[in-house]
């Protein structure tokens, strides 16, 4: 049975309230293992472990969590595609493991700390309105930072804090737009 990990159990309690599966799968994925993103001490990025995270981990989090975790929901919304699918959806990536982000968008963006191009896999891969106001990605407006911060942390390994100030440069500099500058998720796009 995998030993689950004290801080990623208190961050998945600390938001039973509202937490949805895939919210459960991402902070697991993003923060159960050492990957890829990870240095060496020497600002050296090394690699980090396989994509995605198995079922297994998935199953000793779901028994150590003080609130229910429907994990035979996973497999109703679990699909074989390499590109983004609309509808929440999990990717498969065999041997067990799964992913909230296509293997496209993990081939694409795993060993970039550049937030551009993070933000760019997502505008391009990304064609369909979906989400909720927290994910929901627009042609007119973009990507929600919140989006951005998620994928940049579980796929690329890059921080909040890291991504949050590469955001506040590029804003400045003018090579992104910002709408809805005053909410909590502000959305943007490439300019």
């Amino acid at each position: 049975m995998t030993d689950v990990r004290e801080d990623v159990l208190a961050e998945l309690e600390n938001r039973d309230d509202t937490l949805r599966l895939d919210d459960f799968v991402r902070i697991i994925e993003s923060h159960h293992a050492t990957r890829r993103g990870a240095t060496d001490g020497d600002d050296r990025s090394i690699d980090r472990g396989p994509r995605g995270v198995d079922r297994e981990t998935l199953a000793a989090y779901a028994e150590a969590v003080r609130f229910d975790v429907d994990l035979a929901a996973l497999d109703d919304r679990v699909v074989d595609s390499d590109d983004w699918v609309e509808g929440g959806r999990f990717y498969d990536f065999g041997g067990d493991r799964i992913s909230v982000y296509p293997p496209d968008w993990h081939d694409a963006i795993a060993d970039t700390d550049d937030i551009r191009h993070v933000v760019r896999v997502i505008q391009d891969e990304t064609t369909e309105v979906e989400g909720d106001h927290w994910g929901a990605v627009t042609e007119d407006r973009g990507v929600p930072e919140e989006k951005v911060f998620r994928v940049a942390e579980t796929v690329a390994g890059i921080d909040r804090e890291a991504a949050r100030e590469q955001i506040k440069e590029l804003r400045q500099s003018g090579e992104i737009e910002e709408f809805a500058s005053q909410n909590r998720n502000p959305t943007i796009r490439l300019s």
